[in-house]
Parts: structure tokens; sequence; C-alpha cells
């Protein structure tokens, strides 16, 4: 575990000390927060309606990270070729499963930073309304669970090309599909593929106050997946040169 840690741990101060990892959280917040200022500020945003004041916000944050999970991602594996440092890694005494937790790790405390600062919504709320708890709990763990999801992704990605560009536009490709397959239809073969694929739809239920256990599986075992087709990737280049 140390080892994992020592991983992450590097791979979190080299992004907190340039300017790409505050100019995402910066990103994430102006959107997250316009979008709670203009439920505010609307008719259905009123303490006359059924719906908790920060759901909007929460919810539209899953469509956020199409944009940018993959700004967080993109330098897993693809700057260490650009910088130069990929082969130092691949021949020092770390097991290909310390390494990819180590930077999976890394993107999802990074992803999950920019989750934490949202908190402050249902914060000021608490002072003018009541706010539903496991409705709010629900919601966060929903979000985690995407967060959790496109880490493992973006990390895979990253290991697959050589360029964090490219990994950047293939990762927000995959993210935009998965979202957009949500939306192919509700009934016959389209609806199936709707519920069982899409991402929102699987996310939805959470920011509603429903922990379907179908979801959270979903969410977890693509992030098992995609960590382990990362590991195989990493085995075979060490084995392969």
């Amino acid at each position: 575990m140390s080892v994992i840690w020592a991983i992450c741990r590097r791979d979190l101060v080299s992004a907190f000390t340039t300017p790409l990892a505050w100019l995402v959280l910066a990103m994430w917040l102006v959107l997250v927060d316009l979008t709670f200022w203009l439920t505010l500020s609307s008719v259905h945003g009123t303490p006359g309606s059924d719906t908790p004041l920060f759901v909007q916000s929460l919810s539209s944050g899953v469509f956020f990270l199409i944009l940018l999970a993959p700004a967080i991602t993109m330098n897993s594996f693809s700057l260490e070729r650009v910088q130069g440092t990929m082969q130092l890694l691949m021949t020092i005494p770390i097991r290909e499963h310390q390494l990819v937790a180590g930077k999976f790790l890394s993107a999802f405390l990074m992803l999950a930073t920019m989750i934490a600062a949202t908190v402050i919504q249902p914060l000021v709320l608490g002072f003018v309304s009541a706010v539903p708890g496991p409705q709010l709990a629900s919601g966060y763990l929903g979000l985690l669970s995407v967060c959790a999801m496109l880490a493992a992704l973006g990390v895979w990605i990253s290991l697959l090309v050589d360029s964090p560009v490219a990994a950047y536009v293939i990762t927000f490709a995959v993210i935009a599909v998965l979202m957009l397959v949500g939306f192919v239809g509700n009934d016959g073969v389209l609806g199936r593929l709707s519920t069982s694929v899409g991402l929102h739809q699987r996310a939805l239920p959470f920011f509603r106050g429903e922990i379907r256990l179908g979801n959270l599986a979903y969410f977890l075992a693509s992030a098992a997946a995609f960590l382990v087709l990362s590991h195989s990737v990493l085995s075979a280049r060490r084995i392969h040169g």
C-alpha cells in the first residue's frame, strides 16, 4: 500500500503544481455553481418544488465530467512517455498492479476533490431550508461512482496512446458515446441498451435518492474491468519491452 500511495502522491503533487489541475477545478466550480444559481433563480427552484435545489447542479455534474474528467486522466501514463520517464517506471521494482492502482487513485482523488468542492451548495441551503440528508448522500455516492469509472477508463486509454492530447480526445469520445447511448430510446432493443449501458441513465436514480445495487455494480464493475485491462496492457509492455 505504501508503494501505491507513493505513486499517487507523486502524481498529485505533480498535478497541483501545474496550472492544469487548478484550471479544471475552477472550470468545474464555475459550471456547477452557475447551474446551482440558475436553479435558485428559476421558477422550478422555488421552495414549493418537490425536487431539492441541489439536485439539478449535482446531476448536471455528470455532463460536465464529459469535458473535465479526460483533462484529469490524460496525463496518467501519456505524460510519462512525453517526459521520458515511462522506461524508468517500467524498470524499477514496482508491480504492475501497484503502478496501475497508484495512477488510478491519483486520478480518482483529483476528481473526488472536485466533487467535494460542491459541498458548499447544500451547506448554503441548510441555512434557509431543510436538506434531505439521505438523498444528498445518495447523489454524492452516484457522482463518486461515476468518477471511479471515468478515472479507470482514462488511465487505461492514457496507457494505450503516446500523446496526452490523444488520450483526452479518445477518453472524451468514449464518455460522450456512453452518455449519448442513454438517450437513444425507451422501447425495444434500444430502450434496453439505453437502460443497460447509458451513463446518465445509470447515474440518474442516485440523484433521486435511489441507491440501486445494479447501478452501483455497473460503475464499480466497469472501473474494475478498465483497471484489469490497464494491468494487462502494462504487463504486456513490460514483457515485450
